[in-house]
C-alpha cells in the first residue's frame, strides 16, 4: 500500500478535488492511502476560508481522503514558496508518505522538475531581481521572462497558479533531500480564476465561493459537501468574510504609525506605509485594498500584509518551519497511518488543540500564534462565536 500526500485548501471541497483523489487511486491502486495537508482557517492568497477547517476536513474525508492534517497559520496564508515549503516539511517529517501528488496545468512531472531546477539557481534569482525592477510586471510574468533569459531550451510551461505551486513543491523536496517522490495530475475543468460554472466542467473553488456569498440555492458540489455547508450556514458559521473585521483592521492601522511596521511579514518595502495612509481614507477592507493596490503590490500581497500586520506575524515567525501539525479528520485507514506516524514523525502531531505538552518552546509559540488567528476567525462568521470555541473540538472520525 502506497501513502500519497496532497497539499490542499479545499475551500470548499468540490468535484475537481474528488477527481484528483480518484486519479491518485487509479494510478497507485485502490488500496492507496491519501493524506491531506490542508490549510487551516486562512488560505494562501491571504483570505479567510469560506467555512472553518473542521467542516472542510469532514468533506475531504467523505470525499476520499483517509487522514486530514492542518497546515497552520501563518504558513497557510503565505506566499507560494513558504506555503509549499511548510507543507512539504510536514509531509516529509511524518515519515509515512511515499509520494506527494498535486494538480498542475502542465501535467508533466519531468518538465516541471526541469523548470524547478532552473528556478532554484543563482542565475535565475539574479535575472528575477533585474527584471523585477520593472514594477509594472506581475510575479508570473517576471518568472517567465527570467526563465527565458537563462534557459533557452527550457520546456514551454506557463507560470500559472498551480504550476507555480508545483514548482515550489519540487524545489522544497529537493531542498530537504526528501525521499518523498512527486506526482502530478493534469488539472481538469475550470481554471483557477474562472468564475463561470457549467455542468460539464469541474468548477473553480473561486466560482463556488462566489455562489455561496451570493446566496445561491443550488451549488455545483458533491451532495455530502452541500449538506455540510447548509448545516454550517444554518448555525451561522458560513459564509465567513474578512470584511467583518474592517473596523478592527482599519482601527489598528490608524493606531500604529509606519515606523514600527517593518517587522510585519510581507508588509515591508513601503507597503505598510501605503496601508497606513490608505486607512486614513478607507471605510472598509475593500476600499482599503483598492486604495493601496498598485502595479508593484498585488491584491494577494496586500491581503497577506493586512492579515500579518493585524495579527502580528513577523518575518521570524515564518522563517522557522512548523514544528507541529494537528489532526482534523481520519478514518480507520487514517488511524493506522497515525499509529505509524507516531513512531516515525519528527514533528508533533496534535490530536486536540489543548494537548500541547509535547511541543517544543518554538512549537508552543507557533501554536499560540495560530490559535490567536483562529480566535479572530470566529469574528468573521455571520454569527460571531466565542474565542473559546477554538479549543472545543476533537478530530472528525469515521
Amino acid at each position: 500500500m502506497k501513502t500519497i500526500a496532497i497539499v490542499c485548501e479545499y475551500n470548499p471541497f468540490h468535484s475537481g478535488h474528488e477527481y484528483h483523489i480518484k486519479k491518485i487511486r487509479e494510478y497507485f491502486g485502490d488500496d492507496a492511502a491519501v493524506v491531506a495537508v490542508m490549510s487551516g482557517n486562512y488560505t494562501q492568497r491571504g483570505e479567510v476560508a469560506i467555512v472553518n477547517k473542521h467542516v472542510r476536513a469532514k468533506c475531504a474525508l467523505l470525499g476520499g481522503c483517509d487522514l486530514v492534517l492542518e497546515l497552520p497559520f501563518p504558513y497557510s496564508s503565505s506566499c507560494a514558496e513558504i506555503f509549499a515549503s511548510a507543507a512539504i516539511h510536514i509531509i516529509d517529517s511524518l515519515g509515512i508518505c511515499d509520494y506527494v501528488s498535486f494538480g498542475s496545468e502542465c501535467g508533466d512531472i519531468e518538465a516541471l522538475a526541469r523548470l524547478a531546477a532552473v528556478t532554484a539557481t543563482d542565475e535565475f534569482n539574479i535575472a528575477y531581481r533585474e527584471i523585477a525592477e520593472d514594477k509594472t510586471l506581475a510575479y508570473p510574468k517576471i518568472c517567465e521572462l527570467a526563465h527565458r533569459k537563462i534557459a533557452k531550451d527550457a520546456p514551454n510551461i506557463t507560470f500559472t497558479p498551480n504550476n507555480i505551486l508545483a514548482i515550489e513543491y519540487l524545489k522544497a523536496l529537493a531542498a530537504f533531500g526528501s525521499s518523498v517522490k512527486p506526482h502530478t495530475v493534469l488539472r481538469s475543468g475550470a481554471g483557477y480564476s474562472d468564475t463561470a460554472v457549467t455542468p460539464s466542467h469541474h468548477p473553480s473553488a473561486m466560482a463556488v465561493r462566489a455562489l455561496i456569498k451570493d446566496g445561491a440555492d443550488s451549488l455545483p458540489l458533491p451532495d455530502y459537501c452541500t449538506a455540510e455547508l447548509i448545516a454550517a450556514k444554518e448555525k451561522g458559521d458560513m459564509p465567513c468574510d474578512v470584511s467583518r473585521l474592517s473596523t478592527a483592521i482599519i482601527s489598528k492601522l490608524r493606531l500604529n504609525l509606519p515606523p514600527s511596521s517593518e517587522e510585519y511579514f510581507d508588509a515591508g518595502n513601503g507597503l505598510y506605509n501605503r496601508l497606513y495612509n490608505a486607512s486614513l481614507e478607507a471605510s472598509d477592507i475593500k476600499s482599503l485594498t483598492e486604495l493601496t493596490e498598485s502595479k508593484g503590490y498585488t491584491n494577494a500581497r496586500i491581503r497577506r500584509a493586512l492579515l500579518n500586520s493585524f495579527i502580528g506575524v513577523t518575518s521570524s515567525d515564518v522563517k522557522a518551519l512548523p514544528e507541529y501539525t494537528q489532526i482534523l479528520a481520519m478514518n480507520r485507514k487514517g488511524m493506522l497511518l497515525m499509529k505509524n506516524a507516531r513512531k516515525s514523525s519528527r514533528i508533533t502531531v496534535l490530536t486536540k488543540p489543548s494537548a500541547t505538552d509535547t511541543l517544543t518552546e518554538l512549537g508552543i509559540k507557533q501554536k499560540s500564534l495560530s490559535d490567536i488567528a483562529d480566535q479572530v476567525y470566529e469574528l468573521t462568521k455571520p454569527e460571531p462565536k466565542s474565542a473559546k470555541d477554538v479549543f472545543r473540538f476533537s478530530p472528525f472520525i469515521i
